[in-house]
């Protein structure tokens, strides 16, 4: 397997795991609103997330 399979398979992945983390924050949206909408956790949440999905670009390594 080469290099950039192992990249691809890794950003596929990644991609997934995103889609979870979506999918959840949107049914906990619809089944508490007032609680999903602190701003201050969506903040952090989204720094979190930021923060994560660079260091994985990076680890792929530049876009061929």
């Amino acid at each position: 397997m080469s290099q950039s399979e192992d990249a691809a398979g890794a950003a596929a992945r990644l991609e997934d795991a995103l889609e979870r983390i979506a999918a959840l924050a949107q049914r906990r949206a619809e089944a508490a609103p007032a609680v999903a909408a602190n701003p201050a956790e969506a903040s952090e949440l989204a720094a979190r997330l930021d923060a994560l999905i660079g260091r994985l670009r990076a680890a792929l390594g530049p876009k061929q």
